[in-house]
Parts: C-alpha cells; sequence; structure tokens
C-alpha cells in the first residue's frame, strides 16, 4: 500500500519525536536505525524513504528538534537568574529525554561532525540570542559575553553534576551556578517590569 504524503510526514514526525528523546537518552550512537524504526512501528525501508541521507540526517534534524523543544522555556524566563534556577533543578538533572540537549549531546555531537555539529552550532546560537534579551550589559558586545558566561556555566554545571555519583556534590555545583547569579532588588523590578510589558 503506498504511503499518502500525510502519513509520510507523520512516520517522520514520529521518528524525529523518538530520536530527539532517544538520543539523549542513549547517545547518538547509542541506539540504532533498526531499533529507532520498530520503536515507532516503521521498517528499514520506510526510515530511508524519510531520511535518505541515512543516520546523519536523522541526527542532524533531531538535533534541530531537541533545540527547538527547549527554546520556549527559556523565551519564556523573565530574568536570567529566573533562568539559571529554572535550569538547574533535580528534576532537569534526571530528566535526559527532555532536557537540554547541551549536557546531553554535546560530547556525541563532538565525535560525529559534519552536518550533526551545524545543527548543534544553530541551536547554541539560537540560545545565545535568547539570552541577550535578559542579560545585563552597556552595549552588544558585553552583553555577548555575558551570554557566552551564562550558557556555559548552566550547561556545564549540568554535565559535571550528572557525571558524579555523589548527589551532595551534584546540587553543590548546581548551587554554586545558582548564586553567581542571585537576584537582587533591581533585578526584581526588571523582572517585574517585563512581566507586565508582556501581559499588556
Amino acid at each position: 500500500m503506498k504511503v499518502t504524503k500525510d502519513q509520510a510526514a507523520a512516520n517522520k514526525e514520529a521518528i524525529l519525536t523518538a530520536a530527539s528523546r532517544l538520543y539523549r537518552e542513549k547517545g547518538i550512537d547509542g541506539i540504532g536505525i533498526g531499533e529507532l524504526s520498530r520503536s515507532v512501528g516503521l521498517t528499514h525501508g520506510g526510515f530511508y524513504g524519510q531520511f535518505p541521507g541515512g543516520k546523519e540526517q536523522l541526527a542532524s534534524e533531531a538535533v534541530s528538534r531537541t533545540f527547538e523543544s527547549n527554546i520556549q522555556d527559556w523565551q519564556n524566563a523573565k530574568s536570567i537568574p529566573e533562568l539559571v534556577k529554572t535550569y538547574l533543578t533535580q528534576a532537569h538533572l534526571d530528566n535526559w529525554t527532555e532536557g537540554c540537549p547541551i549536557p546531553a549531546l554535546g560530547a556525541d555531537v563532538a565525535r560525529t561532525g559534519g552536518t550533526v555539529s551545524s545543527s548543534f552550532t544553530r541551536g547554541v546560537e539560537h540560545l545565545i540570542d535568547t539570552l541577550m534579551a535578559l542579560v545585563e550589559g552597556e552595549n552588544h558586545e558585553e552583553k555577548y559575553q555575558e551570554s557566552l558566561r551564562v550558557l556555559s556555566s548552566i550547561a556545564g554545571a549540568m554535565l559535571i553534576a550528572r557525571a558524579l555519583d555523589s548527589p551532595e556534590l551534584s546540587e553543590q555545583f548546581l548551587q554554586s551556578v545558582i548564586n553567581a547569579w542571585p537576584v537582587t532588588p533591581a533585578k526584581k523590578e526588571r523582572a517585574a517590569k517585563r512581566r507586565s510589558k508582556d501581559e499588556d
């Protein structure tokens, strides 16, 4: 039976959704095409019909999807302290399959390279752009550098905390970064103004 365009689109969406979740859980090389296809009820042939470029095409598109599924949470933040505190939680620490792709996939992407790395780079750049709207600075360069510091700090802390077998030390890593961006009265006032502006 010939697959309709709508069904083909649904099949591709199912594969991308599964891949973005399973890659974060098991790593890009931790799950094969056969297992991934079976997880959404497709055959090898059905997979290559949607991804003629094979696993590299899938990984590239799945990495893009992981960033897309996380960016909304970043855009909803009203301040850097709020974003940092929301990111560095125990729930995020435990949630590999739906969490930030940077600590979950960074090492895999570095080994894979190619178009997968290009997708990862675009995702990181999008996150930086989002942070630029929240950080403080006198000019574009100061805001850009602060955005890099925030992103590298929270993602790095999450990566290290996940690798440790000491819950206490993991919590200390997360809390140390939270403490680096405390909520001050001035920041609270600016955040409140942003919320009021958004509501208007």
